[in-house]
């Protein structure tokens, strides 16, 4: 796992222990950035190692000319030959995101790693004996995408895992039941994509009235005893946020548990 400096050390240094994976810690730095050079800027990664209790390596690369900050972070992850990014949000809103752009949906658009990210809402990494990843599905493509990605990463350490559907009733609709049943029916197909050695808990909800997507899936999540939320995000770019709004991208704002996007 890559790791960019920041504040989520924590969650993505537990993340990678429960999944058997090596942290690498990177500082990307721009050209004639000041400070005490490579062997300072190498000290102080080592440091932040050391203080979450992470054991892994530390890369220090500069941005090359003309080069944005994703797709800066997508080579250096590629050159380390990493699975997952991790990096922290600024939580930004709609506007911001068509303005600007997200570092993570992009990253989405240029590495073909999952990106996990700590958002401004994110709490202190819970101690539990078990870590547990709540995995969200809604049938369609893109959310199977966090199957397709997450399995190969997730059958060395057989980590323990919940399948989480959340059903928002609409007008026309069928009964509650049936619904239900559709969506538990979706869960479970995903739950088949996972490999042999995982046995995943299902687990559908219903949105209360006027709860939005996000939050319902932050509330089953932490009834599931999730340390973290995977989900499938299409990633389609900066109009799209804008006039039609992200689930994925309101999860990371206002979850309290870290979130890894998956692209298709």
């Amino acid at each position: 796992m890559l790791r960019l400096a920041g504040r989520a050390d924590q969650h993505a240094a537990a993340f990678a222990h429960a999944a058997g994976m090596e942290v690498a810690l990177a500082r990307i730095y721009d050209a004639g950035e000041g400070g005490d050079g490579d062997g300072s800027r190498l000290q102080g990664l080592h440091g932040a190692l050391a203080e979450c209790g992470a054991a892994g390596r530390a890369i220090v690369a500069e941005r090359r000319k003309g080069e944005d900050t994703a797709s800066a972070i997508a080579r250096v992850a590629a050159e380390a030959g990493a699975a997952m990014i991790a990096l922290d949000s600024r939580g930004v809103g709609a506007m911001r995101h068509a303005i600007v752009g997200s570092t993570a949906i992009d990253l989405l658009r240029k590495s073909p790693c999952p990106v996990f990210v700590t958002g401004p809402a994110a709490g202190p990494q819970a101690g539990a004996s078990e870590y547990r990843l709540a995995i969200t599905t809604d049938g369609s493509p893109a959310s199977r995408s966090a199957f397709v990605k997450l399995g190969p990463l997730l059958e060395a350490s057989c980590l323990a895992v919940s399948v989480i559907g959340v059903y928002v009733p609409e007008l026309a609709d069928a009964p509650l039941t049936i619904e239900l049943e559709r969506r538990e029916a979706t869960c479970r197909a995903a739950a088949a994509m996972l490999p042999g050695c995982i046995t995943p808990s299902v687990r559908v909800v219903r949105g209360e009235e006027f709860e939005r997507t996000e939050h319902a899936i932050i509330r089953a999540a932490h009834e599931a005893g999730a340390n973290a939320i995977a989900m499938g995000t299409h990633g389609r770019g900066r109009s799209l946020h804008l006039f039609l709004g992200s689930v994925a991208l309101g999860t990371v704002e206002r979850s309290d548990l870290p979130v890894i996007l998956c692209g298709q």
